[in-house]
């Protein structure tokens, strides 16, 4: 598969388009091919780097997504075909690439009213939405 990648921390220069790996569903995983990935601000935090940050290189930036199962491994309950929209764990960033393997507990079907855009935009910030009302 395609993806950004970078092997060290740095301005926008150390990105690179280029081959990686193809992830492969574990048990209770799905794997997406990627359709739309947010971009937010916390990705050139972690580009950039700091004590917060440490990252396995060659990493993949981006957390939020939004695509359609292509994999579901035992015990997943999203199947093959299914429309997703998702946000990967901080750390473990890698919504700029063609697809992606995260647990299938974490993402939600994504709405038929909604594009593969409008839907990853949505999920980060629908999490610090929700992450402010449980707190108040």
């Amino acid at each position: 598969m395609k993806a950004v990648r970078f092997t060290q921390h740095g301005g926008p220069e150390v990105l690179r388009y280029e081959d990686a790996p193809d992830p492969v569903a574990g048990p209770g995983e799905v794997v997406v091919d990627i359709h739309a990935a947010s971009v937010n601000a916390a990705d050139y935090k972690v580009r950039l780097g700091g004590p917060n940050h440490n990252l396995t290189f060659p990493h993949i930036l981006g957390r939020d997504f939004s695509g359609v199962v292509s994999e579901a491994g035992s015990g997943a309950d999203l199947a093959v075909g299914d429309a997703v929209f998702g946000v990967l764990d901080q750390g473990h960033e890698g919504a700029y690439a063609e697809k992606v393997a995260i647990q299938a507990e974490i993402i939600a079907k994504k709405p038929d009213n909604l594009g593969h855009a409008e839907a990853a935009a949505l999920a980060l910030t629908s999490l610090t939405t929700l992450w402010t009302l449980e707190d108040t």
